[in-house]
């Protein structure tokens, strides 16, 4: 079995965490989940991780957010 994307990995951490919830999106760029505050996270598909309110708007999560995420979310 392939290893899981980068991509991949983002999405079901932030999900697992509870901090997004994937919805459906017009972007073909990213991939978009709903934050509980109503903001939402985009993941790219190499695995570029933005928050905000829409793509235009939105800021690089820094490295260690991703870093500690996919550590929380580990196998």
């Amino acid at each position: 079995m392939p290893k899981p994307t980068l991509q991949q990995r983002l999405i079901e951490a932030l999900i697992a965490t509870a901090r997004g919830t994937r919805i459906e999106s017009r972007s073909r760029k990213y991939v978009t989940l709903k934050r509980p505050d109503g903001s939402f996270y985009f993941v790219g598909k190499a695995g570029a991780l933005r928050f905000g309110k829409t793509v235009t708007a939105s800021i690089a999560a820094p490295e260690d957010f991703k870093r500690r995420l996919l550590e929380e979310n580990a196998p």
